[in-house]
């Protein structure tokens, strides 16, 4: 595994995702792994510098690289979902796993738009529709006083609008005390 090439390619990773092995990630945590064995094993001072060196160097390029290519997936998917144009270069060279990722996260996003988006404006017609449904707007014709099938006290004047259950609403307008007001949107 060269340093070098892993250095170049975090850097060229910037502008855009790179063609990598599917096993580029695997392959890093071995050698981590095989360099924490290796220091377990040696007492040398200079083996254990030059160890901790390239453990540091493994583990910073393992994490860039990782930031790099997971935060122009996310912009991908978030750019996907609103049907925009992402900007992302590379996009083909996604690995087998971060294709997956991508997938799911595409899914995700939208499933979590529909639900707060779309999910909230049929909530908010069928709540105006019940209140439709449960309510009247009328004006009131003469001064009135009744106990509301709501359970509420009503005491109207001449020329208030308000809006009433519908039962009491539909006795007024029969009785000619109130009218309908028609509310248009």
């Amino acid at each position: 595994m060269d340093i070098e090439e892993l250095m170049i390619l975090v850097e060229k990773s910037r502008k855009a995702i790179q063609l990598i092995e599917e096993t580029l990630f695997d392959e890093i945590r071995k050698r981590i792994e095989e360099l924490e064995e290796m220091r377990k094993a040696t007492s040398k001072d200079e083996e254990l510098l030059r160890i901790d060196d390239e453990l540091r160097t493994l583990r910073r390029i393992q994490r860039k690289l990782f930031e790099e290519r997971v935060g122009k997936i996310i912009r991908a998917a978030w750019a996907e979902v609103c049907g925009t144009v992402s900007g992302i270069e590379g996009i083909e060279n996604l690995t087998s796993k971060e294709k997956l990722f991508y997938r799911n996260l595409v899914s995700l996003i939208s499933s979590f738009r529909d639900e707060i988006l779309f999910g909230l404006i049929e909530k908010e017609q069928k709540i105006e529709q019940e209140i439709e449904e449960e309510y009247r707007v009328v004006r009131v014709l003469e001064d009135v006083e009744f106990e509301g099938i709501d359970g509420k006290t009503y005491k109207l004047r001449k020329e208030d609008v308000v809006a009433l259950p519908s039962l009491n609403a539909n006795a007024l307008i029969k009785g000619g005390v109130a009218e309908t007001i028609e509310i248009k949107r």
